[in-house]
């Protein structure tokens, strides 16, 4: 089954059509390379999916049932993430505070609740972050400070983020264009082991990278 589809989506801007009907589709355990020329509208289109543009035309439906989003928000509390190119992290802050900072900016309910309960919010944020790291070879130290980390060790934490938040479609607008060859492999092998546990995994990439 499609956890995602997307039908006959249309995006104006001025002077620029950027969708044009476009239809796509992903399932749960996929990974899927969005690829085309710089301006083919692939950034757009996934923009679209996470809430920061609404579309001029066309359907979203999400695991069969069709879906109106009006904010990253909305597309968050519905288990999509995206890491987008220009990181959003708080440089001073550490990983574990960037991610306990986002959760409540969003306002997600089952998480905020989870950590309220708790004696010790932020140490229980640093073991979750710990549990993913482990568990899908991010190798990420939930107390350092994100100026401490290269870009790529930045982009593990905003994949962590996204994996905290619950998200099970996660979307990486052109992710390997910060890693070494030797992060790339890396990057694939977490990948694989998200789509292992049934995440629905959308690769955006410049065909000329």
């Amino acid at each position: 089954m499609n956890v995602v589809e997307m039908k006959g989506i249309t995006k104006r801007f001025p002077n620029v059509l950027a969708n044009d009907h476009i239809d796509f589709c992903i399932a749960s355990g996929e990974i899927h390379a969005l690829l085309g020329e710089n301006g083919a509208g692939k950034t757009t289109l996934m923009n679209i999916l996470f809430g920061l543009y609404p579309s001029d035309e066309g359907d979203i439906l999400l695991r069969e049932r069709k879906v109106t989003l009006r904010s990253p928000k909305d597309a968050i509390k519905l288990g999509i993430g995206m890491v987008h190119q220009h990181f959003k992290l708080v440089e001073t802050n550490t990983v574990a505070e960037n991610i306990a900072l986002c959760l409540q900016i969003n306002d997600l309910k089952r998480p905020l609740k989870f950590i309220r309960l708790l004696q010790n919010p932020l140490n229980d944020v640093e073991n979750h972050i710990k549990d993913l790291s482990n568990k899908y070879s991010l190798n990420i130290d939930p107390k350092a400070k994100i100026w401490q980390l290269s870009l790529g060790e930045q982009q593990r934490v905003e994949i962590i983020k996204t994996l905290f938040q619950g998200a099970d479609i996660i979307i990486l607008d052109e992710p390997t264009s910060v890693l070494t060859p030797g992060e790339v492999d890396e990057l694939f092998i977490a990948l694989r082991m998200m789509a292992n546990d049934d995440h629905a995994i959308v690769f955006i990439i410049d065909k000329t990278a």
